[in-house]
């Protein structure tokens, strides 16, 4: 499948699960208000930090490995059930312990099947997902994780009715993180039937998938921290309220980076099996047409985005404008940063990201120290923006290394005819795709 054709796969199906995302999004921050929804996705986040550490990245080092057709993927999949489970034990022991030493506040305690569901379940999601989209098969996933989505959202008003309350709910909520990643499991141990089942990874496989792994680890721990470490100081120095809204502004913010990532689950591959030149060629033009059509957006959102966030997410989330304009610099450079990060991933120079999300987190710490006490969630988007913008910086001083004859603007000027031409292209490709495929 060339190039072309496994983005545009990956922006029609992965397209649609994030679609289901943001409508779930949606009714639970109108369900529960900025206060309370800021709550769940505080805990969340501090799940998501337990994940990326439990996780240490193996599935960045699976899929580059079966990628490129050197390890197998039937037996990495019954490795990653192991590690799966044997991570999920350790980090709810690891997790009781922090709240008995009062490390942690208690009110973790409250979240303990949560924690279980949210772990187990995006383990098994990222690993499960990491060998679907090996295999260019981004249909299987996307669609069992979009119908899940959207039966979240049917019974969140089923509630009005007394089946379950408010926190009966949280549980179901998580709960639907682990049934995705046990459907997924299910799905590809049908899809890869083999004589011997219980097939495991030899030794020398193993030690290829944890050298990639560690490097990516710290590359994907420090972007992890880059992106949300904000989350903690906020929610230290700033109101419920503040919290719920500025999350949400954060939440605005990953749902302009779905189409970069999209995007980024075909550049993979596609650099990890070779192709530079063509590669180069493509991901120069997807990036001119993002960042030429994410001005536009945001442009358009911070002229409307004082009646239109709180008429979407609810009255209670009435102080997102500011913050999202702040960020709008941080936006433009992350979805860039999301082509570029897949590019050096690819070429297994993971280490050019790790360098990048660590200049950028350096700032980001030392910024929210210094300002957030003071001028709360304001300071924290515009340091963010300036954190991501490094980020950005120190990957195109890389980019221009490795390919010194296809510079830096071919990645920002848009090019009227070639890529207004291409968007075209590529929603007719879309729509054909919706009128072939089941």
């Amino acid at each position: 499948m060339n190039f072309r054709r496994l983005v545009y796969q990956s922006v029609l199906w992965r397209g649609l699960y994030f679609v289901s995302v943001l409508g779930l999004n949606i009714v639970i921050a109108r369900y529960y208000e900025a206060s309370y929804s800021g709550l769940i996705y505080f805990i969340t986040n501090s799940f998501a930090l337990i994940v990326t550490i439990g996780g240490f990245s193996l599935e960045s080092g699976m899929g580059y490995y079966v990628v490129s057709g050197k390890v197998k993927a039937l037996p990495l999949a019954n490795f990653s059930i192991g590690w799966t489970l044997a991570a999920t034990i350790a980090s709810l022991l690891m997790l009781f312990l922090l709240v008995d030493t009062n490390i942690i506040s208690s009110a973790y305690a409250n979240y303990s099947f949560a924690a279980f569901c949210y772990i187990a379940g995006c383990m098994l999601v990222n690993f499960f997902t990491a060998f679907f989209y090996a295999h260019k098969d981004f249909l299987s996933p996307n669609l069992v994780m979009t119908i899940v989505n959207i039966i979240l959202i049917m019974l969140i008003p089923l509630s009005n009715e007394g089946l379950f309350n408010k926190e009966q709910y949280i549980d179901i909520y998580f709960g639907g993180f682990l049934f995705q990643g046990l459907v997924l499991a299910l799905l590809f141990f049908m899809f890869n039937k083999a004589e011997r089942i219980i097939q495991l990874p030899s030794k020398q496989s193993l030690k290829r998938v944890f050298k990639y792994a560690f490097q990516a680890f710290g590359a994907n721990l420090l972007f992890f921290l880059l992106y949300r470490v904000d989350y903690f100081f906020v929610e230290k120095y700033c109101s419920a309220g503040n919290l719920g809204n500025y999350i949400q502004v954060s939440k605005l913010v990953q749902l302009f980076l779905v189409l970069p990532a999209i995007i980024a689950s075909a550049v993979f591959p596609m650099s990890a099996a070779g192709d530079k030149e063509t590669l180069h060629r493509g991901l120069a033009q997807l990036s001119r047409i993002l960042v030429f059509g994410y001005c536009m957006i945001c442009i358009v959102l911070s002229v409307v985005g004082y009646w239109l966030f709180p008429w979407v997410f609810g009255k209670s989330f009435d102080n997102m404008l500011i913050p999202f304009i702040l960020l709008v610099p941080g936006i433009i450079s992350l979805c860039v940063v999301s082509l570029l990060s897949a590019y050096f991933a690819g070429q297994d120079k993971v280490w050019i990201n790790a360098v990048s999300s660590f200049c950028g987190l350096i700032m980001i710490v030392l910024g929210n120290v210094i300002w957030i006490p003071a001028n709360g969630i304001v300071a924290a988007s515009a340091v963010s923006s300036v954190g991501y913008f490094i980020v950005l910086v120190v990957l195109l001083f890389a980019w221009h290394k490795d390919k010194a004859s296809l510079g830096i603007r071919q990645l920002f000027i848009i090019r009227p005819a070639a890529d207004l031409g291409s968007i075209k292209a590529i929603w007719l490709k879309i729509s054909n795709l919706l009128k072939k495929e089941p």
